[in-house]
């Protein structure tokens, strides 16, 4: 693992940034009840630090971390904040770079043809970002993330408890 960034990243200066407005339009995305938003909000938040921390690293969002991505893309709805957030917090701008649908579906089909060999595969990515979790955030983090929020936030369930556009 490289974690080749010049920026001291602060992570109880970010623990201590909030942004009301984001937590808010989450919940009138999802019916959570806002102390879970907010926890959410403040875990996505060290995803964001875990990206400039590890910027060669291959840090991606699969099921169990889906929450935080979904929370990241309520804050990228506040640009400027974002940015902000980013410059002040983490010495930089983090992008939101999304897997194309082409390797999205390729992926998909590729598990269900080939599900042990493509899992086998997979598996040291997977490591790798557990290991990036483990040693810049702790166990607890890594818990959290992968068990709690895992077992929580399913796709399933966070589509009963997202709210109908008005």
């Amino acid at each position: 693992m490289n974690s080749s960034t010049a920026v001291t990243i602060d992570l109880d200066q970010i623990a201590s940034y909030k942004h009301e407005e984001c937590v808010l339009r989450f919940i009138d995305q999802f019916d959570l009840p806002k102390e879970e938003v907010i926890d959410v909000f403040d875990e996505m938040k060290k995803l964001l630090a875990l990206f400039a921390k590890y910027p060669d690293e291959y840090i991606f969002t699969h099921e169990p971390l889906w929450i935080l991505d979904e929370m990241w893309h309520t804050f990228l709805m506040y640009s400027k904040d974002y940015e902000d957030f980013c410059h002040k917090y983490l010495g930089k701008m983090i992008y939101h770079k999304p897997v194309k649908r082409a390797q999205k579906m390729a992926l998909i089909k590729e598990l269900e043809t080939k599900k042990e060999e493509t899992e086998a595969k997979l598996k040291p990515v997977v490591q790798n970002l557990y290991n990036c979790i483990y040693d810049y955030l702790g166990r607890e983090t890594l818990y959290k993330w992968i068990k709690v929020y895992g077992q929580k936030y399913t796709l399933s369930y966070m589509n009963e408890v997202r709210r109908p556009l008005a």
